[in-house]
């Protein structure tokens, strides 16, 4: 990203709004759709399914049928949609973990037998990630809140995406009660309108540090798999907590120079104990934790960079890995192709 981006084609019905240029990864768009059928074109371009539509429009109608507003960073997007009239549509798997916000309007939505209605106010998630839906919007603005699945379930695990377990399920789309709705709006609310709409913060780190806490606050809100049946060991140690502050403090310094040392205080406890929490829930050390962390952000990076500009040795270095060859080893063993393959393709 970086450069500005192409000025939006004019379609019929379509008012083209000029894109504002991302820093980075962070991209921003928005358009205004009069023509419905473009609108219902544009909504299976943008969420990249298979769609059936169906409206009902005012009467007596002014203005746009669909204002779509973007921004997106990597695993991350945040939409503001306002839906004139009614629409119902039928969908394919979003392979998301959307929650949605209602600000204006009704949204009713339906996901293999697990229902929703969400009104001016009101919380939901749309959809389990992988199956089909229905949903109905009545004269909706909402706020809805895509994450990659992988990033939901790592979040949960405790480990990267990359090595994240199954995807989480839904028991339910309605927020578990209203103290988790409330935090789960805030949060949404303090990425939207803070870390999204200033490119100068809107970092790499920043952005995926938004992407987990959203993650978080979903998983804390909705009940799922991941958390709906804590043992009462669960409910009673303290030390997931003080884990979870010690994977946050080796993910914000990922790129620095950290030891065991500073990781126990961080968290304001011993570096014998942080190695028992890392080994004792995690199966790992800190150290493994954030060589494995490293691995994971090069590996992001090899995907992502123009081998006419990146080379492994720059991008290995750039992780804390001096030794290209033990990178190597480590990186095919993981990934299961040579860190070359990965940045020629």
């Amino acid at each position: 990203m970086g450069v500005d981006s192409p000025q939006p084609r004019s379609l019929d019905g379509v008012k083209p709004i000029v894109t504002t240029p991302g820093i980075q990864r962070l991209e921003r768009s928005h358009v205004e759709i009069s023509d419905p059928a473009d609108a219902d074109e544009f909504l299976e371009d943008t969420y990249g399914v298979s769609m059936r539509f169906r409206r009902r429009l005012p009467s007596r109608r002014e203005g746009p049928v669909l204002v779509h507003s973007r921004a997106m960073a990597g695993a991350l997007a945040i939409d503001v949609v306002s839906i004139a009239g009614q629409m119902d549509v039928r969908s394919d798997p979003l392979n998301k973990v959307t929650g949605i916000w209602a600000e204006r309007g009704e949204i009713d939505t339906t996901c293999d037998g697990a229902r929703a209605h969400v009104a001016a106010g009101d919380i939901g998630v749309l959809a389990q990630p992988h199956l089909p839906y229905k949903a109905r919007f009545d004269e909706t603005r909402m706020t809805a809140v895509l994450l990659d699945p992988p990033v939901v379930a790592g979040v949960a695990a405790g480990v990267p995406s990359s090595h994240a377990p199954l995807p989480i399920r839904f028991a339910s789309l309605e927020p578990v009660d209203e103290c988790s709705a409330r935090a789960y709006k805030s949060t949404v609310s303090y990425v939207r309108d803070a870390l999204l709409s200033d490119p100068a913060v809107a970092t790499p780190l920043v952005l995926g540090h938004a992407a987990r806490l959203l993650a978080a606050v979903t998983l804390s809100t909705f009940p799922n798999s991941a958390t709906a049946s804590p043992s009462p060991h669960d409910r009673t140690d303290h030390q997931p907590v003080l884990l979870r502050r010690a994977m946050e403090f080796i993910d914000a310094n990922a790129t620095n120079d950290i030891a065991l040392a500073d990781i126990a205080d961080a968290v304001h406890v011993t570096p014998r104990a942080v190695q028992y929490m890392f080994r004792r829930h995690l199966e790992t050390t800190p150290l493994q934790y954030l060589r494995r962390l490293r691995l994971h952000y090069a590996h992001q990076e090899l995907l992502a960079a123009d081998r006419t500009e990146v080379t492994v040795t720059e991008t290995a270095a750039r992780w804390g890995f001096a030794h290209t060859g033990r990178f190597a080893v480590l990186y095919r063993q993981t990934y299961g192709q040579s860190p070359h393959t990965t940045l020629r393709g």
